[in-house]
């Protein structure tokens, strides 16, 4: 079941970024990038498996996310790609402040809703930290890869996949050594991050 729903996003995820770059061009591909993100925050507090892989559920937005800041690349000037990305951060900050603050208001005893909230925001804070900053620090080394790679390989399947070759590690490396250091052993930790960065790297590939 799992892996039919993966497929699912996986499907709306490249219709997604296909037309909101045929319809609306540049500013489709704005709009593409800050709901990916926000699809991407949300998804991150959710691990899935298939088969036998455990990965984050947000693998496939992340790659989609990404994919759209380099369109966006592509198609403009890095400070305007640049500004998209502060205006993403102050967007994904509000939004963990807010998630943060519902979970800190008292329950009813009726609640449910409330107590699924804290159970998931509240127990898991440190991911409200950790996904604004290495999402935002992934974003602006996409930039810096672009800049390096493009005047070597002016081809954008060899740019895109050769910047997710480092920017995948480095931010799979961070966001959940900050998110669940001391929470889940060291094993699981490392088997998440390798296996949620070949997942992207296939899709990245797709």
């Amino acid at each position: 079941m799992n892996g039919l729903i993966y497929f699912i996003i996986l499907i709306l995820s490249m219709i997604s970024l296909y037309l909101s770059k045929k319809l609306l061009d540049k500013q489709g591909l704005k709009y593409e990038f800050i709901l990916m993100s926000i699809i991407s925050f949300i998804l991150a507090f959710k691990h899935i498996t298939i088969s036998t892989i455990d990965l984050n559920a947000n693998s496939i937005t992340f790659v989609t996310m990404l994919t759209s800041l380099y369109l966006l690349l592509e198609t403009t000037s890095k400070k305007e790609v640049k500004k998209v990305i502060n205006l993403n951060f102050i967007l994904l900050a509000f939004s963990s402040f807010i998630l943060w603050l519902m979970t800190k208001y008292e329950i009813s005893l009726i609640d449910s809703i409330g107590i699924n909230i804290k159970n998931i925001f509240g127990d898991n804070y440190r991911m409200l930290i950790a996904y604004p900053i290495t999402t935002t620090i992934s974003n602006y080394l996409l930039i810096f890869m672009h800049q390096k790679i493009k005047p070597l390989y002016d081809n954008t399947f060899i740019t895109l996949v050769t910047s997710f070759l480092l920017i995948g590690i480095i931010e799979g490396i961070s966001f959940n050594i900050i998110s669940y250091y001391s929470l889940l052993t060291n094993k699981n930790i490392i088997k998440i991050i390798l296996s949620s960065y070949m997942i992207r790297l296939i899709i990245s590939v797709i």
